[in-house]
């Protein structure tokens, strides 16, 4: 490894507070597979897969011990936005994800980077903290970054398509029709794109790295759009 790619090592590690045995290991989760032109980065793959589990069953244990109370009904609810995109996206901003791919990989990565590689690489980040330091480091990285969050929803969030579908529901309206499903993207970072529709009030688009993601986005989108037409 060369001098810059070694200080690089060292301002990441400091910025994580996590000291890696291995610099190959996280040098590998910054290079997502779009940075490389035959696609072969076959490992990172494997570690976003790992450190999704790993994500999972940490807030997972954290939820059932600090909500005691909770149905799992809303456990689930609270699970499903720790673990979105969206709070994957907003951690790996926070910790400058973009600003390390760039340094790493070169300027003309920074036409590649969107919301969903710096998404994955924290997937892929815990997994390699999992291998290299063992559950109990991985655990308290994801806690150190997660914790806090976890504890400003003071209930249950709620999630767009059931609020959008309450909504109509509450209003005398049909429900919520999902269509116009398209894929693009390469198949290690696929975007989804959807549209709803609510007849006789209108329509959104959803963008995300599932269709479920995508179908989230697209009524929340909607949502939003009634709520600015109530406020006129």
């Amino acid at each position: 490894m060369n001098k810059f790619k070694s200080e690089i090592n060292k301002k990441i590690q400091i910025n994580i507070n996590y000291e890696f045995k291995s610099d190959d290991l996280l040098l590998m989760v910054f290079k997502h597979p779009s940075f490389i032109l035959d696609n072969t980065n076959n490992y990172f793959e494997r570690l976003e897969f790992l450190g999704d589990r790993v994500l999972g069953l940490t807030i997972a244990d954290f939820l059932f011990k600090t909500f005691y109370d909770e149905s799992e009904g809303d456990l689930a609810q609270r699970i499903s936005e720790l673990v979105s995109r969206k709070t994957l996206l907003e951690i790996s901003n926070k910790l400058d994800f973009k600003q390390y791919m760039i340094l790493l990989n070169g300027d003309k990565s920074s036409k590649v980077i969107n919301d969903t590689i710096l998404s994955d690489t924290l997937e892929a980040l815990i997994g390699a903290i999992f291998i290299d330091g063992g559950f109990l480091k991985a655990k308290h990285f994801i806690l150190s970054n997660w914790k806090q969050i976890v504890l400003n929803y003071k209930a249950p969030p709620r999630d767009p398509k059931s609020l959008l579908q309450e909504w109509a529901m509450a209003n005398s309206l049909s429900m919520p029709i999902y269509n116009n499903y398209v894929k693009k993207g390469p198949d290690h970072s696929p975007i989804f794109s959807v549209r709803v529709k609510v007849k006789n009030l209108g329509s959104a688009s959803g963008e995300g790295a599932s269709k479920k993601i995508a179908e989230m986005d697209a009524a929340l989108n909607l949502y939003k759009k009634i709520n600015m037409k109530l406020l006129q």
